[in-house]
């Protein structure tokens, strides 16, 4: 997977035909570490 971060964006390239499957577990940390990411790369810009 390539991460890819522009500013206060974050975009997430997942190899071709890849997928995911989640828990809500997961989901939540996946979230609190991409606005961790997007804060940085604001504060970077």
């Amino acid at each position: 997977m390539t991460v890819l971060v522009d500013r206060d964006r974050v975009v997430l390239v997942p190899p071709p035909g890849a997928s995911a499957v989640l828990s809500v577990g997961q989901t939540r940390s996946l979230d609190r570490a991409l606005a961790e990411v997007a804060e940085v790369a604001g504060r970077a810009s």
